[in-house]
């Protein structure tokens, strides 16, 4: 466990330090310039006999460099599963945001200058349905974090114990995010389209989560941190659906989980305001 937990520490402050930061900037602009080039390319027909080059339009620059920052994004929420729940949910919430804004970009391919407005509309409402849920989410994780409260439920020792095995899981989840990206670029070998599968790191998401509400049970029996845990795999789960749903429809689950994640927050401080009380009385 202690060379395991070595490992991830050492990741960790590789992938926080600020050259790193500075060499995913680079990568982020590269891909985007790269793949503009490729579609100002294939707007003249230059890659037309290259099979996978040939999909790609002025429009996907801005959804590549969206994948490979959502790519990032995952990779910084593994490493917020052991400083604690509400931040691995909280960093979900951000990735949720973040996806919406990618598939309200996505929309941008099927917008025609020939057409009339009419014509679009649907395509205009689907767009904003989902850049206003992102911005929803955004202005409701800014408040999910302010309702957290750092508060010492176990003794060091086993918090300590606690916290390494979250790593252990951590790397777990590490391991299937990459399997995941795998699979995702093979399938674009082969069909010459890209297509993030964000759901099935949520799926492995929720069996992490899972196994962490287990394994608390090792080291608390405090009803309100067990009901938090048990309410935050359920988080993940209707994120998952909400990826998963059609537009509209995903907007108000998105939404209305995190407006559940704020719930449990706030109900979870009032069970620790309710003891301090009665202490004093």
């Amino acid at each position: 466990m202690f060379f395991v937990s070595k490992i991830f520490d050492v990741s960790e402050n590789y992938w926080e330090g600020k050259h790193n930061y500075r060499n995913l900037s680079y990568i982020l602009v590269s891909v985007f310039i790269i793949t503009l080039l490729i579609g100002a390319g294939n707007y003249f027909s230059l890659f037309k006999s290259f099979y996978l080059l040939s999909h790609i339009s002025f429009t996907d620059a801005i959804e590549y460099s969206f994948n490979f920052l959502l790519f990032f994004e995952m990779i910084g929420l593994v490493f917020a599963i052991p400083q604690s729940i509400t931040s691995s949910i909280g960093k979900q919430f951000q990735i949720m945001s973040l996806i919406f804004l990618r598939t309200s970009f996505e929309e941008l391919s099927n917008l025609s200058l020939n057409s009339d407005f009419q014509e679009q509309f649907t395509i205009i409402s689907r767009m904003a349905a989902d850049a206003g849920a992102a911005l929803v989410i955004f202005s409701l994780t800014h408040w999910f974090y302010k309702l957290q409260k750092r508060r010492k439920i176990i003794d060091e020792t086993e918090r300590v114990k606690f916290i390494n095995l979250k790593k252990l899981i951590a790397i777990g989840v590490l391991i299937g995010l990459f399997v995941s990206v795998f699979f995702d670029i093979k399938r674009y070998l082969y069909s010459g389209f890209f297509h993030p599968s964000y759901s099935i790191f949520y799926l492995i998401l929720i069996f992490a989560d899972m196994l962490l509400l287990l394994a608390a049970f090792r080291y608390t029996i405090h009803y309100p941190s067990i009901f938090r845990y048990s309410a935050f795999v359920l988080i993940t789960i209707f994120i998952r659906l909400a990826l998963i749903a059609p537009v509209y429809y995903n907007a108000a689950i998105g939404i209305s989980t995190v407006l559940f994640g704020i719930g449990v927050a706030y109900i979870y401080n009032l069970f620790f305001e309710g003891r301090v009380n009665q202490k004093e009385e």
